[in-house]
Parts: C-alpha cells; structure tokens; sequence
C-alpha cells in the first residue's frame, strides 16, 4: 500500500478538536480564537469537554476518533493534549477509512500511539506539532510552523544549536521519517502498532521525550538495539529532550553517539552508513512541526534543514 498525503489545510475549512488521550481543562474559547484569527472553523468533539482521567472510555475515544478522522464535518483533527490514554484503543479503529478519508492528524506525545497505527495501517502521513495545550499567544512561532506545515508550503528548520551538534555520523540523507515520543516508541515495540520489520532499511526513527532520566533514555535504546533496529535504520533524527538531565553523574550522558554507536555495530555493508541529526521539536517550544510517513531529504542547506511540500 503506497503512502498517502492528507488534504492540505486552507482557510475556512474546520479543524476538530478533541482529547484523544488524557482529559484536558484548557481555555477552549483561546484555542478556538486563535483557530477563527486564521481563518479556519472549529468543531470541538464531546472528549474535549470531558472530566476526568481520560477523554473518554475506550470505546467513547475510539468512537469519537473514528468520526472525526472520517464523517465528521472537519478537515483534520488537532489533539487538544496528551498525557496518557491512546494505546488503550488502537485495535477498535478502522484503518481503510481513515486512510479514504485522508484528514491530517495532529498531536504528540501519548499521540504517539496514533500517529504509528495510522501511519503503518492507513499509509497516511500525520503531523508530529503542536496540539491545543499549545495554542498560546506566546507559541505563536510553533503554531505558524504547524500552518506552514498543513497547509503544504515549503519547511525551513534550523538545526539545534550546539549542544547537541546539527549532525553526527556520515552525510545525511533520504528516508521515510517514523517515530514520536521515545517511551511511547518502547512500549509498542514488539505490538502490531510499531514499524513493520521489513520498513527498517527505509526509517529515518524520530525520537523526543520529556521528563526521563538518561539511564531510562539508555535503557530504551538497548531496547531498539537488541531488537535489531538500530543497526538497520538509515537515520536517527532526535528532537529535544526536556528536562531529562538526571542526576548530576548523568550529565555527560550523550544520546546522539551512543545510538550512533549501536547504529554501527554488526551493520550489513550493503546499508548506507548511518547519521544523526538534530531538530528543535519535542515537549516545550521551540516546536517544528515534522511530517511522519513523508520522505525526507535531510540536506543541511546554509545551517537549514529543508522539508519540501506536498508533492501534489
């Protein structure tokens, strides 16, 4: 099944709204006005009014997922936060109708869960941005990054700072860009909702994470290295780590060599040689929007990572 890019986003199309995961007690009216201020209706699913845990019961967010990934009155689906809850609903979906549908999806985070169901099951491209928690004035640079990104113009990300260096390892290069939160990338390893084995050589593996300590972080990618992925991927993007410095003996830790490491080792030299490179998304600001299931040119062009637009 080949990948599918959803409808490009334009002023005066709706975007649902609804909490996918944990529940949320955000300024609804806030996010819906930042929303209107750039031309675009809002339909707020019943989650998103919701008290509680969670969204929903499994079956209420599934149900509500489902709807408004397809019939439902809107053109995507922005995750108003996520916290915990996706996972608990993977296999009640319908993949084929989401994927006839074609609806961008937004979120991160727990979210996670959903942008690698919908990429492995529909082969439909989803969006790793912002969500409504983020909706604030002061985040008005990610937000214009997330419109850039779904409404199909061209991308231009700079590259984190040193520290950590723009890249490691050989030049960069091409793959289909894969991944989201690193917890949640460890606790569907070895479900029917990770990368499909035989995608491994094709994966540029996204990585983010907020929260963790180093030796947690370190313990998840012997988890990807003993499963055999990152010997086999092409790339290993990874995004901003918040606020996972650990205790003061972890602070040399250093994700991006270690994982280029592991990368190297008992690799087949008929792959192209590994890389890592950086980019400034993750849990907190600054927050570039990436498109998962795209395939990317990691080219660093005058200090700049280039995501081109849809290509129809």
């Amino acid at each position: 099944m080949n990948w599918i890019e959803p409808k490009r986003l334009a002023p005066g199309m709706t975007i649902g709204i609804m909490a996918p995961a944990s529940a949320s007690d955000e300024d609804l009216h806030r996010i819906e006005d930042i929303c209107n201020a750039r031309g675009y209706n809002v339909l707020f699913g019943e989650s998103a009014h919701r008290k509680g845990l969670y969204g929903g019961t499994p079956e209420e967010q599934a149900q509500e997922f489902q709807y408004m990934m397809t019939t439902a009155p809107c053109d995507a689906v922005l995750a108003l936060r996520g916290g915990y809850g996706t996972m608990r609903y993977l296999d009640l979906l319908d993949y084929k109708a989401i994927r006839k549908y074609r609806k961008a999806f937004i979120g991160y985070s727990d979210c996670t869960a959903l942008h690698m169901a919908i990429n492995r099951y529909s082969r439909l491209i989803t969006y790793h941005g912002p969500m409504g928690v983020d909706f604030k004035e002061e985040r008005k640079a990610d937000i214009d990054a997330l419109f850039v990104a779904v409404e199909g113009k061209l991308q231009v990300i700079e590259p984190l700072p040193e520290p950590p260096r723009g890249a490691i390892g050989t030049e960069l290069g091409e793959g289909i860009l894969q991944g989201g939160n690193m917890t949640m990338l460890s606790m569907l390893c070895g479900t029917p909702y990770f990368l499909e084995e035989k995608s491994w050589e094709d994966t540029l593996l996204f990585i983010e994470d907020v929260g963790e300590a180093p030796y947690k972080l370190d313990r998840m990618l012997q988890q990807f290295r003993l499963s055999g992925l990152l010997s086999r991927i092409k790339g290993l993007v990874i995004g901003t780590f918040t606020d996972c410095e650990g205790d003061e003996d972890e602070r040399d830790y250093d994700l991006g060599y270690e994982a280029l490491r592991y990368m190297e080792d008992n690799r087949d030299p008929k792959l192209p040689e590994p890389f890592v490179c950086y980019v400034p998304t993750g849990h907190g600001t600054p927050h570039q929007t990436l498109p998962l299931g795209a395939t990317i040119n990691f080219r660093y062009i005058s200090n700049t990572i280039i995501i081109h637009p849809y290509s129809k």
